[in-house]
């Protein structure tokens, strides 16, 4: 199996760093820590991969958002996508990525929830 590059968005440890893996499902589960992936729309040429049960982990892994992007639950790992949906290397710079994303938690003080950025 093919190698390739991505940049992961671990929420547990707060951190934004390339990794290389086998191009492989059972390879995005393993990195993203789940059973079942959903992707969003990073850009025109990118995908974010992410745990599809992320809000239904009990607890839940931590939370980041993207700007531009949205708000998720659990981790998530951003690759290219070709034509034929397939994907591949990212092609992005990953300072520019760690930039964009922002971890958080909801926090309740006195009945009321607050969502608290961590970095």
């Amino acid at each position: 199996m093919k190698k390739i590059k991505g940049i992961l968005i671990d929420s547990e440890s707060n951190t934004v760093k390339e990794v290389e893996f086998e191009n492989s499902l059972t390879s995005y589960y393993d990195m993203i820590k789940c059973d079942c992936v959903t992707t969003v729309l990073y850009d025109n040429k990118h995908d974010l991969i992410l745990d599809d049960e992320g809000l239904l982990k009990s607890p839940i892994k931590g939370f980041f958002e993207i700007s531009d992007v949205g708000e998720f639950a659990g981790n998530g790992v951003i690759v290219s996508f070709n034509a034929k949906g397939e994907w591949g290397p990212h092609k992005l710079n990953v300072d520019e990525v760690k930039k964009r994303v922002k971890f958080f938690q909801f926090v309740n003080l006195n009945g009321s929830i607050l969502k608290v950025y961590l970095s």
